[in-house]
């Protein structure tokens, strides 16, 4: 029997200034498959990370976990970059996102809305700043 997951961690996010070297190591040593490779615009980027530079966007999976590397694609950027190098963001899965983010609001939550080609992405900042991607479990 199947059973529904009502929440949980559905992925990280990861910025690098050197992309090979961490897919490499998540398939090497961890097990993963690389399911996705493309490249995100600078107004995605913008949105969701607050600066301005199209990034590599690698999905690795393992089981039920992924791991999103983000890499600026200007190497004049990567220095800029490195302040935000490392763990930014995760993703927290649920059951029905669209009455989730409606609780949230109801609960004064700020919510980031990101429009990416047909549908939305939203975020949530903790009172650290530390970003969580609300995502609906589509099992």
């Amino acid at each position: 029997m199947k059973v529904k997951i009502e929440k949980a961690c559905d992925h990280i996010g990861i910025f690098t200034n050197d992309s090979k070297k961490l897919e490499d190591f998540y398939i090497k040593a961890l097990g993963f498959k690389k399911e996705k490779e493309s490249i995100l615009s600078k107004q995605i980027v913008k949105s969701i990370f607050g600066t301005s530079s199209d990034c590599k966007f690698i999905k690795l999976v393992s089981g039920n976990m992924m791991i999103e590397i983000f890499e600026p694609i200007s190497s004049r950027l990567r220095k800029k970059f490195n302040n935000i190098v490392g763990l930014n963001h995760w993703g927290y899965c649920v059951g029905d996102r669209k009455k989730f983010v409606k609780k949230l609001r109801q609960k004064k939550v700020n919510i980031i809305e990101i429009k990416r080609n047909d549908h939305i992405i939203y975020f949530i900042t903790d009172p650290d700043g530390n970003r969580i991607e609300i995502r609906e479990d589509k099992k």
